[in-house]
């Protein structure tokens, strides 16, 4: 992705939305433009002042460029994370840019304009499947113990200017390609004793089930393991090419084969594989057949 060649909408200020002007990302990024009203914005002893130094920034949306109506009009293909101090107080802001660095799929990381959080720009696979694509990236943030704010999920979410003078780039990231759907869950009587039971019974089977053994169960052929990746060949596939693989740590399996009944590139937890391949997507079956399993 040519980070240089990616236009988004700015706006003089949150208060006027109505005037997108299209901009360079990569000088967005890079400009020190507001350095003087950022650094007086980070020294501000008061929350008034505070709030009122930072209202009177620039903002942009870095998922695209919008009409007046921050309706979207062209995707950049990537997805901005924001990580908020108050939400991760066992990492300084230094901290939590390396581990934000860490991330193969970061493409962009900086100190946000208060300086207390950082923030992030992703490339993603499927720009029409924007939401999913967050749950996906906030389920993998969470196991690498950062939470990031669920309001990035809104493709027009806006940003304001910050400025941080050693940004980090990875001109190389690679897209982050992995979805992830709401559970279907059946439909229980809330005030019946089966709901927190039911529940139990999901989280348990997804916490404990052997993955490995229920694909291969359905013709999936183990290829080999590779850190923390199982591979498998999907069936009717010669042994030994890859169709997919199982993610010891995050427990989720993937494939991005077209040829089988998983949808390609979508991340499937343990209960949402039983139900596909043993209730045919029947999740009240599923829930019946786990609770057999659990007993």
């Amino acid at each position: 992705m040519d980070i240089k060649n990616i236009v988004i909408s700015s706006y003089r200020s949150k208060e006027s939305q109505r005037s997108p002007v299209d901009v360079s990302l990569y000088e967005w990024l890079t400009t020190d433009k507001y350095k003087s009203q950022i650094e007086a914005l980070r020294n501000a002893t008061n929350e008034a002042d505070s709030n009122r130094l930072k209202m009177a920034l620039p903002v942009c949306i870095p998922s695209g460029t919008f009409d007046s109506n921050l309706k979207l009009v062209n995707h950049s293909g990537l997805m901005a994370v924001d990580v908020d101090a108050k939400d991760n107080q066992s990492y300084s802001p230094e901290q939590l840019k390396d581990k934000m660095s860490g991330f193969l799929n970061v493409l962009y990381c900086g100190y946000s304009c208060r300086g207390k959080g950082v923030w992030a720009l992703v490339p993603i696979l499927d720009t029409d499947r924007h939401l999913d694509h967050f749950k996906a990236i906030e389920f993998v943030f969470a196991q690498m113990d950062i939470v990031i704010d669920k309001s990035c999920s809104n493709v027009n979410r806006l940003r304001f200017a910050s400025y941080d003078s050693a940004p980090y780039f990875n001109l190389n990231a690679e897209v982050f390609s992995l979805v992830l759907e709401e559970e279907k869950r059946p439909n229980i009587n809330l005030k019946s004793a089966d709901y927190i039971q039911t529940d139990n019974v999901f989280e348990n089977f997804n916490r404990t089930a052997d993955v490995a053994g229920l694909l291969q169960n359905h013709g999936w052929n183990y290829v080999k393991q590779k850190n923390d990746r199982i591979y498998f060949t999907r069936p009717d596939k010669e042994k030994g090419e890859i169709s997919g693989n199982f993610h010891i740590g995050l427990r989720l399996f993937t494939t991005w084969s077209s040829s089988t009944v998983f949808e390609p590139r979508k991340a499937y937890n343990a209960s949402q594989l039983f139900s596909i391949l043993e209730c045919g997507g029947d999740w009240k079956e599923t829930a019946k057949q786990l609770k057999q399993l659990n007993n």
